[in-house]
């Protein structure tokens, strides 16, 4: 069989670099892709149960001291104090008294949570709960506690609830646009690699430069490429008869066997030119074929690309060209 001379031939960087520009829109349809997938991934992701959804509501409270010289009262109740008299006995009972007796200490406490962000004066509650309705009740509740304490610790004149916010759903921060990003360079990343890859292990006859791989028959030329094109093949095929003599032309498809009769013709011409369609015939199945006519004994006197694209052989070579060099 044929040797395929893939190492020999090496890669024709020009030829990998104009059929990567040809598909380079698959880059941002990719990208696109990419940007859909993130956004639809991370909202999938970001989507949280019914069961597992956080309501939080804020309470500001204003704690009215009694005269105190000492100061003593105000270091007393600081931020810590308060987070940790809310699940005292003193305080929680009094909230307990106000919620239906379905609800336990243990949930009223972990929901819970007492602070002191600037001002002593100024004490924020802030409830989290899973139902909306039992958020509300327990911050409801905590105020009212609060109000009694205000009245029988004489420490205070008065506690007053101030402002209270209405349980509102717990929503993370939104990393969308973080997730679009992340997928438009991961997936034009993959597409280009890909692409490269596809391109670099690509074997199929697109310019005479592939033949290289396989065979060192003479280039006979372009048919069926255009009339410049075309012109200068047929007149190399009439150069090659007249040299050789009698010529057979044979049209190597992808994977499409040769009847006998066909092998019969072939073996009587006094030389065998092969045309290739280009870009679908891979160079691995060439070399078979080519091996085959070697084996019946066949003479190759020449190798020729049909059907090739005009447009891509004015890139590939710069300009059309009238004649090509024989051997």
């Amino acid at each position: 069989m044929q040797e395929i001379k893939y190492a020999d031939a090496g890669m024709d960087m020009k030829r990998i670099l104009l059929c990567f520009m040809r598909r380079l829109w698959i880059v941002p349809l990719a990208a696109a892709i990419g940007a859909l997938a993130g956004f639809l991934i991370y909202e999938a992701a970001r989507v949280v149960p019914e069961s597992e959804r956080e309501y939080r509501a804020v309470a500001k409270v204003y704690l009215d001291f009694a005269p105190d010289e000492t100061g003593e009262v105000y270091q007393a109740y600081n931020g810590y104090t308060w987070n940790d008299l809310m699940t005292t006995d003193p305080i929680l009972d009094v909230t307990m008294r106000y919620l239906p007796q379905d609800y336990t200490k243990e949930e009223v406490a972990a929901a819970t949570k007492a602070e002191i962000l600037s001002d002593l004066r100024l004490l924020t509650i802030t409830v989290t709960a899973h139902d909306r309705e039992r958020c509300g009740a327990i911050l409801e509740a905590t105020g009212r506690s609060l109000a009694e304490r205000g009245e029988t610790a004489k420490e205070f004149r008065k506690i007053e609830v101030i402002r209270n916010t209405e349980p509102a759903l717990v929503v993370a921060d939104s990393r969308t646009l973080q997730a679009v990003l992340v997928g438009i360079v991961a997936a034009a990343a993959l597409a280009l690699l890909g692409m490269m890859f596809y391109y670099v292990l690509d074997d199929r006859i697109l310019v005479a430069n592939d033949l290289k791989q396989v065979t060192d028959a003479p280039f006979v030329g372009y048919a069926g490429a255009g009339e410049r094109w075309n012109g200068a093949y047929e007149d190399d095929l009439a150069y090659l008869a007249g040299q050789i003599g009698k010529l057979s032309v044979l049209t190597v498809r992808q994977s499409e066997m040769i009847p006998q009769e066909k092998w019969r013709e072939l073996c009587e011409a006094d030389g065998v030119v092969v045309t290739v369609e280009g870009g679908r015939v891979h160079a691995a199945f060439l070399g078979y074929m080519i091996g085959e006519l070697s084996l019946r004994g066949c003479r190759l006197a020449g190798i020729a690309i049909s059907g090739a694209d005009e447009g891509f052989l004015r890139r590939y070579y710069g300009r059309a060209i009238g004649g090509k060099n024989r051997g």
